[in-house]
This record gives structure tokens, C-alpha cells and sequence, in this order.
């Protein structure tokens, strides 16, 4: 079982100090400080290495301010490598299973640090709150993907700005002398191509992937990056930006880069108010329109969900802010028309007349739904896995996130799970269902996660009767109900259903729904149980007095067939014997401590 030791905060302190010598000793052979201004806050950049300045100066160049004896930042972030200094970063006080895949740690969250390790750059990024004291460490900088020259420390900006009351967003911002539209939702909709567009059609421009925002006095956006990105069959469409291209002869999975400083500093400013919320969406028509046809709702959750999907410790903050944020600005869905230009021309006329603060009528609001987080492991269930998919999606839950892990398969299971875009897929080699499902979790948004086996299926509305009964008892922790099995027929199909519910499983996973704090309080499942992880956590659970409610109905339809992990197994083989022992030697370790 993956332990939390590492919560303590003189853990993590220590940690943080260990970064801090590291840097002096490399500050100790180079050192140059760069001074910056991002969205009206002080940032010293020190660079105990001049390669990394190299790569990441570009992309901040507009935010640099000259030397002032009076300097006194609101934040210092330190920087090097090991290629410059021969001096690495030191190990992490904690399991690497706890690491997620959006870079914070599973645990790691005393609030006085802040510590993420981002595998897609392979970097080092901590955070001390308390002192507003920063450092990044990565092996070589040549080896950092192209993304970092383009958008880098995106992960410490993120968090400095927390510290003052901003926030990055995945957006694009572009504008006129009237003010500035913000473009939000999920890739691959609109946003960046219409920013550039209007980048090289003259209007004022903040970002065309992430900006900074501020609430008061007035919704404001504020450049971050001075750089941009394209995919290269895209090119084509952004003949004025042609001189800016930093990377022309990249790979064919390489984004384009364009460094618009100084090129474009003219149509950069320092700000814009934000006059509007834009949600693109492409439709098949020449023309583009401007509707108030969205909810308050889906415009909260298109501007939150990759955001909080890419920055790490991105939480219940985030979503408050940009909850405040769509109360303060008026939405719109922008269904976007096929002819570029005139789109521009469109966009720069309805911010010029004001017609972004001439609302209609709104559209009605309701109450935004807890955020849930499905969970499903699979190994080798191609003929299984779409199922299971479609099984959850046909409960309709409105703000939800879908994982699919899959646990070192050697069929299709992870192909037939990629072809579904309502799924985010994670791949390990197979290390059992307690580790898929621990991947899972510490990579889940949800404050609610549940979690379906491939071969089971939910009843209709079961999901739904579990929310409500979270949303309606809030000393609950987890609720549940029975399992009920069912057999499993030639063809894949759902046989009879046998044997009383009640009489059958006492700790189930599946058909359960637990609050994301029940796992902080218990830990994760014990990885090191290829069976009984069921058993033993609701134990454990118990043992430390967590309210499990158990609702009188069947939850969740256990399918029997031939390929259950459990079948043929004895009580050895299930871990029956070594989960009571575990419980054993808790209730003996509690009794020794004084």
C-alpha cells in the first residue's frame, strides 16, 4: 500500500531546502536574473543557466522590465540544469506511483508547498507558498520538447498568479480599442485559429492558448506568452505571420512556432478588458453568428475543463474563480463559418458597436452538477470495453469525466478505448486492477469518483441516485449499494440474474460512489494486493470510522463468466488470509502506540 508519510509539511520542507542548495551550488557557477511583469506582478527569474534562458527568454520577452534599485518582487523562481552544472535534483520524498500525469503529486497537498514533476518535459517544479520562493530543474534543456520554448514555466506562473488572485486559462484573447473577447473551450474547436486570424488581420491580441485573468476592478486579460502555435498543415492560412516562424523545418508531429515579438509588440498591450465569452463551434456555413444559446453552466465548464486538466493543483480555486468570472461576463456561442476574413470582420464590428453588453434574454441557469470521475480498468477486454463506455455514458451525468486504463493489454482494448472522445485514456504495463484503479484516481477531476469493471454494467439512473445521495448528505462519504450477479451468456450477453443481492458481496467497488476526500482520509488501494484491494480498503475505511451509507437496492450487475479474474481462485489466491492480517497487524501496531 502506497503510504503518506510525505504529507507531513517538514517533509516536504526538507525536500524544498534540498532544491535550494541545489540551485546555489549551480548559482555558485553562473547566474543571471532576468526581471519581469506578468499581469501586474513583480517575477525575478534567476538562470543558473544560460541554455535554459536561451530557450525559454523568446516566449517572455514582452514581459521584461529594465533594473530599478526599488525592485522588490512579488516572486523569485530559480532555474538550472544538470548539463550546465553537473548538479541534479534531489529525490522525492514519496512513491513516483504518486505522481499524476497532469504533474502534481497524489498527497502532496499541506498547502505550504506546491510539487510537480511534468514527464512531458521530465522537469522538477516546487513551490513554497509562504516564501513566494520557486525553483525548476530539468536534465538538458536540449532535450525539452518544443512546447517549453513556446509556453514555458507554465506550471510556476500558474502558480504565482494563485498567489494574486489571478488565473491562467486555456483561452485565446483578441480584441480591439472596445476591449477583448475571450475564446474558451476544449482543443481542436476554434480558439487559436480565430485569435491568429485576428492577430494578422489587425486586432489586438493576448494569447491564442493560455492568458492571464483578473477580476478586479473589471474582468481583465493579460498576455502571457508572446509566442504562438499551429499545426504545420495549417500554415497555409497564416501567410503574415510567415517572418515570425521559429521552426520551419520541424517534425510532422512538431507544432509550428511563431516568436510574434517584435513583429507584432504593436498589437500586444499590457491589457484589455473583457467585454465577452466566447465558446466556438464550427458549423457548416460561410457566415459565422454570435448566439445567446449557452448556459452559464457550459460556459463554466468549457473554459474550466482543460484548464484544470493541464495545470497542476488546479482546484476547487480555479473553479470558483472562473465561476466569478462568468457571472461578471456576458456569454455567447460563436458557431464559427468557413470564411475567415469575414469572421474577423464580423468579430471586430460586434465588439465596436457594443453588442456584446445588448443581452437577450438568458438563457435559464441551473445549478452546475458535482463534478464525477468514472473510473475503468481494463486488461485484454476489446470485445468488453465499449460496453462498459457506452454503459456509463447512457447515464447522462452532465459534468463528467470518463477514465479508461488500460492495464498492459495485449489486444485492442486501448485502441477501442481511444476511438470513443469522451474517454481519456491511460496506459501502464499490467500491474492489477488496485494500481489501474490508484492511476486513476490520483488523475481524477471529479470530486466524486466512481469506478466500473469492464464486465459489469450500471442499472439506468444509478449514478444519478448515488449523486443525489452525496449531494443531500454531506457527512456521507461513501455510498452504495448491493451487487447484484447475473450470467454471463455465449455472444456477450447479460443472462438471468441469480442469488440475493444481500446475501452476496459486502465490499464492492463497482456500483459505488465515493467522495474524492475518502480516499485522502484511507490512502489508495494496496497495489500490492492482486486481490481482496476491495476488501481490505473498505476495512481500513471502517477502521478510521468512515461514513459509508449502504442504499437497498442492486447497484451495479455482476456479470459471471469464464473470464473473471476471481474465478477458480481459492481463499488464498484471493487474499482473504493476507487482508486479515493486515487488519491484524494495524489493531497490534495501534496497541504499541502510546
Amino acid at each position: 500500500m502506497m503510504t503518506d508519510f510525505y504529507e507531513d509539511e517538514e517533509v516536504q520542507r526538507a525536500f524544498f531546502q534540498e532544491m535550494g542548495k541545489g540551485y546555489q551550488q549551480a548559482a555558485a557557477l553562473h547566474e543571471s536574473i532576468t526581471r519581469i511583469v506578468l499581469a501586474g506582478i513583480s517575477i525575478e527569474l534567476r538562470f543558473a543557466s544560460e541554455k535554459l534562458k536561451e530557450v525559454f527568454f523568446p516566449a517572455l520577452r514582452h514581459l521584461c522590465v529594465d533594473s530599478s534599485e526599488n525592485w522588490n518582487p512579488a516572486h523569485t523562481l530559480c532555474l538550472w540544469d544538470r548539463a550546465s552544472s553537473a548538479i541534479g535534483a534531489p529525490p522525492p520524498p514519496c512513491d513516483k506511483r504518486h505522481f499524476t500525469d497532469r504533474g502534481d503529486i497524489w498527497g502532496f497537498n499541506n498547502k505550504a508547498f506546491q510539487f510537480a514533476f511534468l514527464y512531458g518535459e521530465l522537469s522538477v517544479n516546487m513551490f513554497s507558498r509562504r516564501e513566494r520562493l520557486g525553483y525548476y530543474w530539468v536534465d538538458e534543456p536540449r532535450h525539452l520538447p518544443y512546447w517549453c520554448a513556446a509556453a514555458p514555466l507554465r506550471s510556476l506562473l500558474h502558480w504565482c498568479m494563485s498567489e494574486d488572485d489571478r488565473q491562467l486559462l486555456h483561452g485565446a484573447a483578441i480584441g480591439t480599442s472596445e476591449g477583448a473577447i475571450l475564446l474558451t473551450g476544449s482543443g481542436g474547436i476554434g480558439k487559436s485559429s480565430t485569435a491568429l486570424n485576428g492577430l494578422q488581420e489587425g486586432m489586438l491580441f493576448s494569447g491564442d492558448d493560455y492568458v492571464v485573468l483578473a477580476l478586479e476592478p473589471e474582468p481583465t486579460v493579460y498576455p502571457l506568452y508572446g509566442s504562438a502555435k499551429v499545426n504545420r498543415d495549417q500554415l497555409s492560412f497564416y501567410e503574415k505571420l510567415r517572418p515570425c516562424l521559429t521552426n520551419p523545418e520541424g517534425g510532422v508531429d512538431e507544432k509550428a512556432i511563431y516568436e510574434l515579438i517584435p513583429t507584432f509588440a504593436q498589437q500586444i498591450p499590457s491589457s484589455m478588458p473583457v467585454r465577452a465569452i466566447l465558446v466556438p463551434k464550427v458549423h457548416d456555413s460561410r457566415e459565422s453568428v454570435i448566439e445567446n444559446t449557452i448556459s452559464r453552466h457550459e460556459v463554466k465548464h468549457a473554459a474550466s475543463l482543460t484548464t484544470v486538466e493541464q495545470l497542476p493543483y488546479a482546484d476547487n480555486d480555479t473553479y470558483a474563480f472562473i465561476d466569478r468570472l462568468c457571472a461578471l461576463v456576458p456569454s455567447f456561442r460563436l458557431k464559427l463559418g468557413s470564411d475567415r476574413k469575414r469572421l474577423i470582420e464580423y468579430l471586430r464590428s460586434w465588439l465596436n458597436e457594443g453588442r456584446s453588453r445588448i443581452l437577450p434574454p438568458s438563457v435559464e441557469q441551473v445549478a452546475a452538477p458535482t463534478p464525477v470521475t468514472v473510473i475503468i480498468p481494463a486488461f485484454n477486454r476489446e470485445h468488453l470495453i465499449d460496453e462498459a463506455i457506452s454503459n456509463v455514458l447512457a447515464q447522462h451525468h452532465p459534468d463528467l469525466e470518463l477514465i479508461v486504463v488500460d492495464d498492459g493489454s495485449t489486444d485492442a482494448t486501448a485502441a477501442r478505448a481511444r476511438s470513443h472522445r469522451e474517454v481519456k485514456l491511460f496506459q501502464h504495463p499490467n500491474s492489477g486492477p488496485a494500481q489501474s484503479r490508484n492511476r486513476g484516481i490520483v488523475n481524477a477531476r471529479g470530486d466524486y469518483i466512481a469506478f466500473l469493471d469492464s464486465d459489469d454494467l450500471w442499472p439506468g439512473d444509478m449514478l444519478r441516485e448515488l449523486v443525489n445521495t452525496l449531494d443531500n448528505e454531506p457527512e456521507v462519504d461513501v455510498v452504495m449499494g448491493w451487487a447484484q450477479l447475473a450470467r454471463f451468456t455465449e455472444g456477450g450477453k447479460t443472462g438471468d440474474f441469480y442469488g440475493n443481492p444481500r446475501e452476496g458481496f459486502d465490499s464492492y467497488i463497482t456500483g459505488t460512489l465515493f467522495r474524492r476526500q475518502a480516499f485522502e482520509k484511507v490512502g489508495l488501494f494496496d497495489a500490492d494486493l492482486t486481490f481482496g484491494e476491495d476488501v481490505d480498503w473498505f476495512t481500513r475505511a471502517r477502521e478510521l470510522h468512515v461514513n459509508i451509507l449502504r442504499l437497498d437496492y442492486a447497484s451495479v450487475i455482476v456479470r459471471r463468466h469464464s473470464g473473471n479474474m476471481t474465478k477458480g481462485k481459492n481463499l488464498v489466491e484471493l487474499n482473504v488470509l493476507r487482508v486479515f492480517k493486515k487488519a491484524l497487524d494495524r489493531k497490534r501496531d495501534a496497541a504499541k502506540t502510546p
